[in-house]
């Protein structure tokens, strides 16, 4: 399938095709728009459009064709995940129950991009409640957006909950698309959708606007065909702005950890070769790796009482007509037959529900301040002992079928840096039965987000693993 501009074409070049005349922002918004019509239906990546795109994106092409300043993403289409707030369109979190949420503001990041002249493209499915609604949730559904597909092999998970944005960058529904993790959210489906997914160090990225689960763990971050396309998105929404600089090689005496990640028992050799060959390119390039372990932390004891504080006061700040606290999110959800189907239950929200009847706030709070500590503590200590730049580590495994409700092996690294707050980011890697793609992902230190983006950078040029989705409806025999 053609893409609705050329695929390798990164933000850079779309920008110099506009500044050239080659391109409008009104072509490129006209023809994602086309691609999302066309390929929606299938991929289910898209939850809506905002019908006043064109109209900003042929705005920012007469601002453009004046000489008048325009902004670092001036013209770009984005699409963002449907739980952060974009004013004129509801925030949905994938929910029925928040169909008429319209936020009375933008996001902090959505206001940062518009400054920047993007042009906002419409929102993206996710897994409802991202992912916190129920423990067995399909990844990537939601009652408001149906099944997210896999476009690489279409009867396969596209894992959540960004698994929307993560979809829509492979398919080239939008050349670049905004994510947001608590715990894997963006590493998780753009490895699996073969994207790039970063997710900062937390608090670099404005944490107003966003339907929440936890305030101490959430965070936004870009996720994109390539590094730099990320490094682009990040340099406009992240706080402070400091310069990333995207050079080929490593710095000299670059030393990188190599850590097997978190994996279910048995053998995972797809994800062995994979992450064999990614450390065999980093020497390759010059680097010395280290074999390391990373200690990883529970989290699950706060996280009941920090959803239940931050999305009380998320629903009565909201605009709309919608449930204005928990309990009656859950009585919501208990009586819609759309929220019934599949029947996953609201384990976690009523296990938040009941959370400040079980310990103080304050024992809540002294808790996430020691698992933090712990967390920060232990993986700053890997970098030390090893004296290390970066850690590299699986991004995720073999994906499995959506409709196979069984247990299946699973690997990932996302919940130290998660928790800890340290910046990650997933780059193409390989694919597993020649189809289905695995991803390696880089942990910096904190605040040394733009490092790391130059890392993955490095990486990404030197092995080139990304190819296209070919939207195979399963895995040939």
């Amino acid at each position: 399938m053609e893409s609705a501009f050329p695929e390798e074409m990164t933000v850079r070049d779309l920008l110099q095709a506009m500044a050239t005349g080659q391109l409008t922002s009104a072509q490129i918004t006209a023809r994602c728009l086309a691609r999302i019509e066309r390929l929606n239906p299938a991929l289910c990546a898209v939850i809506a459009v905002d019908s006043h795109a064109p109209e900003r994106a042929r705005a920012i092409d007469r601002l453009r064709a004046s000489g008048n300043a325009v902004g670092p993403l001036a013209g770009i289409p984005i699409l963002v995940k449907d739980n952060i707030d974009t004013l004129g369109l509801p925030t949905t979190a994938g929910s029925e129950a928040l169909r008429r949420a319209f936020p009375r503001r933008d996001a902090e990041l959505v206001s940062r991009l518009r400054r920047a002249g993007a042009i906002i493209l419409g929102k993206t499915n996710l897994s409802e409640w991202a992912n916190y609604r129920a423990d067995g949730a399909p990844g990537g559904w939601s009652p408001v957006g149906g099944q997210t597909r896999n476009p690489y092999v279409l009867d396969r998970t596209p894992r959540g909950s960004s698994s929307g944005s993560a979809v829509a960058a492979a398919a080239g529904l939008a050349p670049v698309t905004i994510g947001t993790e608590t715990s894997g959210s963006i590493i998780s489906p753009a490895a699996t959708n073969a994207v790039v997914g970063f997710k900062p160090s937390h608090g670099r990225v404005g944490g107003t606007g966003f339907v929440p689960v936890s305030p101490w763990q959430d965070t936004a971050g870009p996720i994109t065909r390539n590094v730099s396309d990320a490094a682009a998105l990040f340099a406009v929404i992240a706080v402070p702005r400091r310069a990333v600089r995207l050079e080929p090689g490593l710095p000299p005496g670059a030393r990188i950890g190599v850590w097997s990640g978190i994996r279910t028992e048995g053998s995972h050799p797809e994800v062995d070769r994979v992450l064999a060959e990614a450390t065999a390119k980093l020497r390759d390039l010059g680097a010395t790796t280290v074999e390391v372990d990373v200690p990883v932390p529970a989290q699950d004891g706060a996280l009941p009482f920090e959803f239940k504080e931050a999305i009380n006061a998320y629903l009565d700040s909201a605009g709309g007509e919608h449930p204005r606290d928990l309990a009656e999110l859950i009585a919501f959800h208990r009586g819609d037959p759309a929220e019934r189907v599949p029947d996953i239950g609201l384990a976690r929200f009523e296990q938040a529900q009941l959370s400040d009847t079980v310990r103080s706030p304050r024992e809540y709070r002294a808790e996430r301040e020691r698992i933090t500590g712990e967390a920060r503590r232990s993986i700053n200590g890997v970098f030390d002992r090893h004296r290390l730049d970066a850690i590299m580590a699986p991004s995720n495994g073999r994906a499995h079928e959506i409709l196979d409700p069984g247990d299946h092996p699973w690997v990932h690294s996302y919940s130290p840096p998660a928790i800890g707050g340290f910046p990650s980011i997933t780059v193409p890697a390989g694919y597993a039965d020649a189809e289905l793609p695995l991803g390696v992902s880089f942990i910096g230190r904190r605040n040394h987000d733009e490092e790391l983006l130059g890392l993955a950078y490095t990486f990404e040029q030197a092995t080139r693993a990304r190819k296209q989705p070919r939207y195979l409806p399963t895995l040939p025999v």
